[in-house]
């Protein structure tokens, strides 16, 4: 099993006007953020609209990533739903499709405030399946945060590969490391999502980070990872981590929080790397 570990892009998923999938585009994007040194894929994750595709539509866009990323580097496939037989079901079709790893979060829409659920929902989920599996924290978008106590319990399910944390809970993540302070023995890989934090992230041990908007900015983001986690000289890594914030806001602007996925897509087919910038659910506004 491969350790996952430096830049992994969270790719957005081009799509058509009738929000099918762009082949073109997203074999382009691919072979792009491949050239510019990326560690591996994540496909339909939260930048890239897994929950509001289709599920013939997500089939489609693995099965295309995998034949274009040709072994290359990893492929991970997103396979987050509002309950674990939903995402047993998706996971089954989807490991089925030769992609490296799964990732699921918790169960969104309904609340599993004890901590019993949330771990007992992962480990369902987990068994069931029996694949390499990224469990990725994002409690901003599935509205069940996970606490340490369950994280470190979570981080023992065998099948678990990697962590990625997107929490912004600064304190949770510092403590994984603390507790797994040697890469080498630890139960799986700790990924920083949040991207305000890579470089203090990497200076103290993360085995990488998967972005999102760094699609756009993965040189960046490789020079970043090279001062940090193998020179380990802080100053280079602070400015290489000021360097891809400035990419970021400006091409995110004053209505990141609005705007954010459009921004993100509109700068790649500035780039020539997709043709379309349409995006679900997050429509441009209208002025």
């Amino acid at each position: 099993m491969y350790k996952l570990q430096g830049i992994v892009t969270a790719i957005p998923t081009p799509l058509l006007a009738n929000e099918d999938i762009d082949h073109q585009s997203l074999k382009k994007l691919i072979d792009y953020v491949i050239s510019q040194g990326a560690n591996g894929i994540f496909v339909l994750g939260n930048m890239g609209e897994g929950p509001s595709l289709l599920d013939s539509q997500k089939f489609i866009a693995v099965k295309a990533a995998v034949e274009y990323a040709n072994k290359r580097v990893p492929v991970l496939a997103g396979i987050a739903e509002v309950s674990p037989r939903r995402m047993i079901d998706l996971g089954e079709k989807i490991k089925d499709l030769g992609t490296d790893c799964l990732v699921i979060t918790t169960p969104f829409y309904y609340r599993f405030p004890h901590p019993d659920s949330l771990f007992g929902a992962v480990e369902k989920i987990t068994q069931k399946l029996d694949y390499p599996t990224v469990f990725y924290h994002c409690p901003g978008a599935t509205g069940n945060k996970v606490g340490l106590d369950t994280m470190l319990k979570i981080m023992q399910i065998p099948q678990i590969k990697a962590i990625k944390d997107s929490s912004g809970d600064i304190y949770l993540f510092m403590e994984m490391l603390r507790r797994y302070q040697d890469k080498a023995t630890r139960p799986c890989s700790i990924l920083q999502g949040d991207e305000f934090v890579y470089d203090i992230s990497l200076l103290m041990g993360a085995d990488g980070v998967i972005t999102g908007g760094g699609t756009a900015f993965v040189d960046t983001l490789v020079k970043l990872f090279h001062a940090a986690s193998v020179e380990k000289d802080m100053i280079k890594a602070f400015s290489f981590q000021q360097q891809f914030r400035k990419q970021m806001d400006d091409m995110l602007g004053a209505d990141l929080l609005t705007d954010w996925m459009y921004a993100i897509k509109t700068k790649l087919k500035e780039k020539g790397l997709i043709d379309n910038n349409v995006v679900f659910p997050f429509m441009k506004r209208t002025r």
